[in-house]
């Protein structure tokens, strides 16, 4: 059924969301209609607010959310009106060549054009799964069922923070048990870095962060020492006093370009990995010296943790069911939807691990 709803509008760079009624359109073919619960503000959106992401505006943003279905359109297998979910940002068709590969989490499909599923003062509105709506559209095999006693405010942050810091460490780095690890920026996603680091195996996990009230937290994750990059002390050395030589991986969270050349600097030259994991500005350079890659030191990125979310997602939530991996801890600011714009600013201000705003 095609409904009226609310929801926060990205209107144009550097302007607030604003927040009024949009048209959603019927489920289509393969698709699901979800009632949403909760959705996480992630760096990414703000960073597509501010214009350091390019993403063509206006649109309906948000991609951390979980839900309940309410309508399911012709041939969906995979859901049922009733099933809680949370909303995958990424498509798994299974059948093109990036998903039979098992080496990347981007689907082909998420390049078919698709019919825009919001309407607003007449125009169509550009998003993915726009959790940032009271209810969305959104294709079955975005949708990873949970248990119904899972809190939506933590389901909501599975499928970007959760997902990316530990797919980071599991797919990309690979990180091996007993080994040495540093990470930059203690926001949502590197708390999870440290945290998947821990389940790991990892010996040593240095969480490094200017802001000293970030030490607790990144214990509480399983770091087993902070150091400050702003101290009295040098970095390196701080880091070289720890563990008597160079590292074996480090995952840079912030999006800082001179920090992440910081970073690749540290880890060993011949087997060090050095993972991209913050996004910088589009327009930004990131400068090494040739030297880096001379003995087989790695660097690399990562998309969304590069894991397939359709395996990943349920892993995390059997995980996180078993009090392996803390999520209910990551949240530290609930918003009701109306006050999405003051979530945005306390993520500005640093003051929050993860604002979730609840529907």
């Amino acid at each position: 059924m095609a409904i009226v709803t609310r929801a926060a509008v990205a209107s144009g760079v550097g302007r607030p969301l604003v927040i009024d009624e949009v048209d959603l359109r019927s489920p289509g073919p393969g698709e699901v209609l979800v009632e949403m619960k909760a959705s996480g503000l992630c760096h990414t959106d703000l960073s597509i607010i501010e214009g350091k992401f390019p993403v063509p505006l206006p649109a309906i943003l948000g991609h951390e959310g979980a839900g309940i279905v309410l309508e399911c359109g012709d041939g969906v297998t995979l859901a049922k009106p009733g099933d809680h979910v949370i909303l995958n940002n990424l498509l798994h068709c299974g059948e093109c060549r990036p998903c039979r590969s098992g080496r990347t989490s981007f689907c082909e499909a998420q390049l078919q054009p698709r019919e825009p599923a919001f309407t607003w003062r007449g125009q169509s509105l550009r998003g993915g799964v726009s959790s940032f709506a009271a209810h969305t559209v959104v294709q079955e095999q975005q949708l990873s069922i949970i248990p119904t006693d899972m809190p939506f405010a933590s389901a909501s942050l599975v499928p970007c923070g959760v997902l990316t810091g530990t797919g980071a460490v599991w797919n990309d780095a690979q990180v091996d048990p007993g080994s040495s690890v540093i990470v930059f920026g203690l926001g949502s996603i590197g708390l999870n870095v440290i945290q998947a680091a821990r389940l790991a195996g990892a010996a040593r996990i240095i969480a490094a962060d200017t802001n000293p009230a970030k030490e607790g937290p990144a214990r509480q994750f399983g770091a087993t020492d902070f150091v400050n990059p702003a101290g009295p002390v040098l970095l390196e050395e701080q880091v070289e006093r720890l563990l008597g030589g160079k590292l074996d991986y480090a995952f840079e969270c912030v999006g800082n370009p001179a920090l992440l050349a910081r970073a690749t600097a540290m880890v060993s030259p011949y087997h060090g990995v050095c993972m991209a994991v913050g996004i910088a500005g589009h327009d930004q350079t990131i400068t090494l010296p040739a030297s880096t890659f001379y003995f087989g030191r790695t660097v690399r990125g990562t998309f969304i943790g590069d894991g397939n979310p359709r395996e990943q997602t349920p892993k995390i939530v059997e995980h996180y069911c078993a009090g392996d991996l803390k999520i209910d801890e990551l949240v530290t600011h609930r918003l009701p939807f109306e006050q999405i714009n003051e979530g945005f600013e306390l993520m500005r201000a640093g003051e929050a691990i993860r604002t979730v705003i609840l529907f």
